[in-house]
This record gives C-alpha cells, sequence and structure tokens, in this order.
C-alpha cells in the first residue's frame, strides 16, 4: 500500500474492504498488521499531541474514517480513497465474519468498566464461533492489559480507547511482539453495548453518520462538530478551492513497514 500525506498526516491510499480482509489472513501466519483511522478530529489531535503524528506513521493502515477525509484525500491525490470505519456500517461486519470463517481468536479492550462486555456479549450473539480469548476495559494499567493479550495469543486485538490513547497502546503492543493484525476502534465498543447498529440504514446511505450522531449525542460531540473540526474543514476547503494535488500531498515511505 502506498500512503500519501494528507495535511501533515499519514493516509494510505489503495486500501479497500478486500485489502483489509487479506491483512486478517495474513495474521493467521504471523503477519503483524496495525491498523488505525484517522477523522477530522485527527487534524485537533496533531496540533495537541507531539507524538500523533508519529504514531499514525507508525501504523501499517492509516484509512480514512468519514466521508469528509475521505473526500478530501480525493480532492488532494487524485485517487479513489474510499470511508472505512471499524463499525457496523464499514469494516466490522465482514473483517469479524473473516476472523470467525478461520476460525481466529480475539481480544477485545477498550471503554469504560462493563462496557466491552455488553459489546463482546453481541459479538457473540451475531459471531459465536470466534475464540474470545479475552475481554478489559480501557482503564487498566497497559502493561498489565499486554501481558494478557500476548499471553491469551490471539489472531486479532480490537482496541476502543480513543485517539490517541488507543495508537499510543498499540505501539506498546507492537514493541512488546505481539503479531496479528490489531484494529482501533474508537467509540465503536459503545455504541456496540447499546444496539448491534447503530445507524439506521437510510442514515448511511445518506452519509450522514456524523449529523445522527450529533443528534443523539449533542452534549459530547457538539464541540468536536463544531469546533474541533474546523482546522481540518479549512484545510479540505483550501484544497477544494484550489483544485490541485502536487502542493498538497506527497508519498511517504513510513519505516521499518510493508507500506501503508
Amino acid at each position: 500500500m502506498t500512503a500519501a500525506d494528507l495535511f501533515g498526516l499519514p493516509l494510505s491510499l489503495a486500501a479497500d474492504e478486500p485489502a483489509v480482509l487479506a491483512r486478517v489472513d495474513a495474521a493467521f501466519a504471523g503477519e503483524a498488521t496495525f491498523v488505525t483511522f484517522v477523522n477530522p478530529h485527527a487534524w485537533t489531535l496533531k496540533d495537541r499531541n507531539a507524538d500523533y503524528a508519529g504514531l499514525l506513521a507508525g501504523m501499517d493502515l492509516v484509512l480514512a474514517d468519514g466521508i469528509a477525509v475521505a473526500k478530501a484525500a480525493g480532492w488532494t491525490t487524485g485517487a479513489s480513497v474510499p470511508r472505512l470505519s471499524f463499525d457496523a456500517t464499514s469494516l466490522y461486519l465482514p473483517v469479524l465474519g473473516r476472523l470467525e470463517a478461520k476460525g481466529g481468536g480475539l481480544f477485545v479492550v477498550g471503554a469504560k468498566p462493563g462496557v466491552a462486555e455488553g459489546a463482546v456479549a453481541r459479538m457473540r450473539r451475531t459471531f459465536p464461533l470466534i475464540d474470545y480469548k479475552g475481554v478489559l476495559d480501557g482503564y487498566q494499567p497497559p502493561e498489565a492489559v499486554i501481558e494478557a493479550i500476548l499471553a491469551a495469543r490471539p489472531q486479532m486485538v480490537l482496541c476502543g480507547m480513543g485517539a490517541p490513547h488507543q495508537e499510543r497502546f498499540l505501539a506498546r503492543l507492537r514493541e512488546a511482539g505481539f503479531s496479528g493484525i490489531a484494529f482501533t476502534c474508537g467509540g465503536f465498543l459503545d455504541q456496540l453495548a447499546l444496539t448491534e447498529r447503530y445507524y439506521p440504514a437510510w442514515v448511511d446511505r445518506l452519509e450522514a453518520r456524523w449529523l445522527y450522531r450529533l443528534l443523539r449525542e449533542p452534549g459530547r460531540l457538539w464541540r468536536r462538530y463544531l469546533v474541533e473540526y474546523r482546522p481540518f474543514l479549512a484545510k479540505a476547503l483550501r484544497a477544494r478551492l484550489r483544485g490541485a494535488t502536487a502542493p498538497l500531498t506527497r508519498p511517504l515511505a513510513l519505516p521499518g513497514r510493508r507500506g501503508a
């Protein structure tokens, strides 16, 4: 996979659902793959966290979570960049379906106490043949969680701690020698604990997931969407108005990785 610099953050190009599923298959041969996602909030996080861009560069795949990021990447690179997210509208069902078909093991970590357990209970109903190796909330000492994961030896880890905490955790998990595939999933565990499908089909079809979430969770999300998305939206608007790709994006070679 090739990667581009999108407004100062790496983003994988030509990474679609089949390519992600191929990485799941490779995990059974011990080929470590670490996958995360960026939404418009990522550019605010970059300004607030000096290590965030480096954490993303250390991932094997950095995928466009949100139609705005996918569109902006298309405007600035000329590539067709799909919107991919670890939720029920995108990668959750095909990825866990592939894991189940291959008889793989899953370890889930993240969210508040009790939430991840509720999410895993729903996973078990949909994917009963997955070997659920463990589930821990996101408030455990990282060293203890990493030790538990390595002892359980799952093919897949799902981490929902929110950015940049989940990326920091996966960086430490890589350093500890995990050799499967690991995904970040942001707030998906909270969504799944509430309902099997958080977004109605018509919301997904209209690409209005951000508006639906804002209406459902205004107290938590109004500032993020209306204030903290502004740096990204300003960059994306300038890119759209310029209509030029070369000054805004450049190929990236991520050190020590097969490419992203």
